[in-house]
């Protein structure tokens, strides 16, 4: 779905506060990235950092990291679970989520349990992510 210029893949689930998107996988497995409203606001992305494969992750655990010029932003997410992969080619050149953020997933994780009534579709996002979405390209 497209929303004032940015894509919002309908089969992906969306984090409105840290536009961050969620792809379920088999076994329990998600892949998680930004969405592309939200590496617009970040502007430039030049790091970004993950937890390591392995780690053990909680609703108060930071996943990642990622910097712009203008920005840091610490993601944290409402799961439980175990880092199972994290995409070396993001870590070596970030700007892959500016130019394809539904293709640059960050980390996958295999959730032992996640607050779903976080992660919205895309419908039940729209509202505000084209409020957002109108604010930053004015």
């Amino acid at each position: 779905m497209n929303i004032s210029g940015f894509e919002f893949p309908e089969e992906l689930l969306y984090d409105e506060e840290k536009h961050v998107w969620i792809k379920k996988e088999e076994n329990n497995v998600i892949s998680i990235g930004i969405t592309s409203l939200g590496q617009y606001m970040a502007g430039k992305i030049f790091q970004v950092s993950t937890k390591e494969v392995g780690e053990k992750v909680t609703p108060k655990s930071t996943l990642f990291s990622i910097e712009s010029a203008k920005w840091v932003g610490k993601f944290r997410l409402p799961i439980t679970g175990e880092i199972i992969a994290v995409n070396e080619n993001v870590i070596k050149d970030p700007s892959i989520i500016n130019e394809k953020p539904y293709d640059a997933w960050i980390i996958k994780v295999r959730v032992e349990s996640i607050d779903e009534r976080r992660f919205k579709t895309i419908n039940e996002a729209y509202e505000k992510f084209k409020e957002e979405a109108e604010k930053v390209v004015k």
